[in-house]
């Protein structure tokens, strides 16, 4: 039998999908764990003025951070969701606006740290060049990245044949995979150096699913979790700075 081919995401198929994501708020993996996310970087967060959350979706973590009391300004590609984070967070305490990587004049050093959660897992080498020299561009001097991605993540387990084309897809749009050294090697090469970088298992905070759960099945949820901990935590984050 010959080996499958793998689709090759174009622009248009990208912003299709993700209208269509939108629509299931769930999926987000920002929309499941942001809470956890902002506890774990706190230290972070409150030693920043401002900080910016590159690909927010329709601002799930943007959601979290503010509530931590940080100015949050917001980059999205999808107009769908840059709507939505306007029409969310027009008045609301903290947020600086919304933009699209085409018009970000305004933004350009002025953000302590930048979060990329969830992003780079997604872009082809082009489109993850041009990625992280924007958002070290958004960065003042000596400005923290914090990235998070599926750690090792076995594609295939999640691929999906496309009945009209014979064609393989990620069926979260996941172009590649990432170990602890490419992404901190390659970060690097990009203009930044480690802080800190580590494998974890957000979904194991008691802050995950706070939009969902109440907090006695969230802290039974996570007591369960630890005490069956995975060989191999299923995230990986990198706390990176500007060079």
């Amino acid at each position: 039998m010959a080996t499958l081919k793998e689709l090759r995401w174009t622009p248009e198929m990208i912003r299709r999908f993700w209208d269509y994501v939108q629509t299931q708020p769930e999926n987000y993996f920002s929309f499941q764990v942001g809470r956890a996310i902002a506890n774990k970087f706190g230290k972070y967060i409150k030693r920043a003025e401002r900080i910016v959350d590159y690909g927010a979706g329709p601002g799930y973590l943007l959601d979290d951070l503010l509530h931590a009391g940080a100015q949050v300004g917001a980059v999205e590609f999808s107009p769908k969701s840059l709507a939505e984070l306007d029409r969310r967070f027009h008045d609301a305490r903290g947020f600086l606006g919304a933009r699209s990587p085409d018009a970000l004049d305004d933004f350009t050093e002025s953000f302590d740290v930048a979060f990329l959660v969830e992003v780079v897992e997604h872009l082809y080498d082009d489109e993850l060049a041009r990625c992280l020299s924007q958002v070290r561009s958004l960065l003042k001097p000596n400005g923290l990245l914090i990235v998070t991605t599926p750690n090792e993540e076995d594609r295939s387990k999640q691929f999906i044949l496309s009945p009209e084309s014979g064609l393989l897809f990620h069926r979260y749009q996941h172009v590649r995979s990432w170990s602890a050294v490419s992404l901190v090697a390659t970060l690097e090469s990009h203009g930044f150096r480690c802080v800190e970088a580590n494998t974890i298992d957000f979904g194991s905070s008691v802050h995950a699913l706070s939009r969902t759960k109440s907090l006695p099945f969230r802290i039974a949820r996570s007591i369960a979790k630890h005490a069956l901990a995975m060989k191999q935590n299923p995230q990986l984050y990198a706390v990176m700075a500007k060079c």
